[in-house]
């Protein structure tokens, strides 16, 4: 079953930990559906030092976060990796879940799974409550171990980023790092 807007709109730190386990499911220009389970993500929230919303809607580049949640934000990270963002809470609020890595080959970590995947930045402000292009199914969420630690590659943020606010499914092996 995809996700429903209301999963989206609910307290971003509940839909971040309930993404993992769910499905994110791709449908190529060919037509094939790719699906694979979420293994990792990190919250991001436009109150804090290591958020792209942090200062305000300022560029082109984060106004996806201000979106209602449900929407994807594709950003390119080091001119290299597409990099791809769960929109969550009400429009306005920027607030997003960065998908760090999902259980299929070459998925363990957020550049590799988006070439995996096959997104890229024309991917931005997708709707993800539509089955088109991408959208997420539920999981099986019985019995699951959530590990949670800081958040990688954001030391610019001074103490936000020492936030306990990533958060990988217990026992896979496609986390892109391990937790200490």
């Amino acid at each position: 079953m995809i996700l429903p807007r209301e999963f989206y709109l609910q307290n971003p730190m509940d839909a971040t930990r309930q993404l993992l386990g769910a499905y994110l499911c791709r449908r190529t220009a060919d037509g094939r559906v790719i699906r694979a389970k979420i293994a990792e993500v990190e919250l991001y929230l436009e109150t804090e030092r290591g958020c792209h919303a942090f200062g305000g809607r300022c560029t082109p580049r984060n106004d996806a976060m201000f979106m209602v949640g449900g929407h994807t934000y594709v950003y390119l990270c080091y001119g290299l990796h597409n990099m791809l963002n769960i929109v969550l809470g009400d429009a306005g609020a920027a607030a997003a879940a960065l998908v760090r890595a999902v259980e299929c080959d070459g998925g363990n970590g957020p550049g590799k799974l988006c070439r995996a995947m096959e997104i890229t930045r024309r991917d931005n402000k997708i709707d993800l409550t539509r089955r088109e292009h991408i959208w997420i199914e539920r999981g099986d969420d019985r019995n699951r171990t959530i590990l949670c630690g800081p958040r990688i590659g954001i030391d610019y943020a001074g103490l936000d980023a020492q936030l306990p606010w990533r958060f990988a499914l217990g026992g896979s092996s496609f986390i892109s790092r391990p937790f200490q």
